[in-house]
C-alpha cells in the first residue's frame, strides 16, 4: 500500500470489532510504530482506516456490519476466518478485485476446505501456505516455551504447534 502507484483499497476484516482491536489492528499498528513509519495524522482511528501517501488505504471492519455488503476493494484479508460463516466470505470475495488472503487456526474442517481446497473448480485459483508458530518471528522465546508446553495435548498440539485439522 505505502509503494502503490494507483490508489489501492485493502481491506481487513475479523469476526468483530473487538476481535480486530486485539488482533489484526493491533499488529498492524504497532508493526508501524515498530519501524517508526506510523504516522498519526494517516490513521483515522473513528473509521479505523490507514491512509499511505500513495492514497492506498487499509480499512479495518467487522464481518457482522453491513460493510460486507458494500463497496468494492482491490485486495482482502480475512482474519482469523474460520469465525466468519461462508456467506459473509463470499459477500467479500465478490467485491474484491484482485487477491485475497485468508488465514486461520485449523480448529475444524469447514468452508476453506469444503468451497475451496478440496473443490476441483478451484484447484488452480489459491496457494496454501502452511505455516505454524516456528514461522512467526514476532513469538519471544517465552511465547514459544508456552506454545511447546502443551505438546502433551495431542488434539491442542495438532492445531496449534503442527497446524494440521482439529
Amino acid at each position: 500500500a505505502q509503494k502503490d502507484v494507483i490508489p489501492m483499497v485493502y481491506s481487513v476484516v475479523a469476526m468483530t470489532i473487538p476481535h480486530l482491536k486485539k488482533g489484526a489492528m493491533r499488529d498492524f499498528l504497532k508493526i508501524l510504530m515498530r519501524d517508526g513509519r506510523f504516522k498519526k495524522e494517516q490513521w483515522n482511528k473513528s473509521d479505523f482506516i490507514y491512509t499511505y501517501d500513495s492514497g492506498s488505504i487499509i480499512e479495518f471492519f467487522s464481518a457482522d456490519s453491513d460493510k460486507v455488503h458494500g463497496a468494492q476493494r482491490d485486495f482482502l484479508f480475512i482474519n482469523e476466518c474460520q469465525f466468519i460463516n461462508w456467506e459473509t466470505a463470499r459477500q467479500l470475495f465478490v467485491r474484491t478485485a484482485k487477491t485475497v488472503f485468508l488465514d486461520y487456526n485449523p480448529i475444524k474442517t469447514f468452508w476453506v476446505d469444503e468451497k475451496i481446497m478440496n473443490n476441483p473448480q478451484n484447484k488452480d485459483n489459491f496457494a496454501l501456505i502452511h505455516s505454524t508458530y516456528k514461522d512467526n518471528y514476532h513469538l519471544t522465546p517465552e511465547q514459544i516455551a508456552e506454545i511447546e508446553s502443551n505438546m502433551y495435548d495431542e488434539v491442542w498440539w495438532g492445531v496449534y504447534g503442527k497446524g494440521i485439522t482439529g
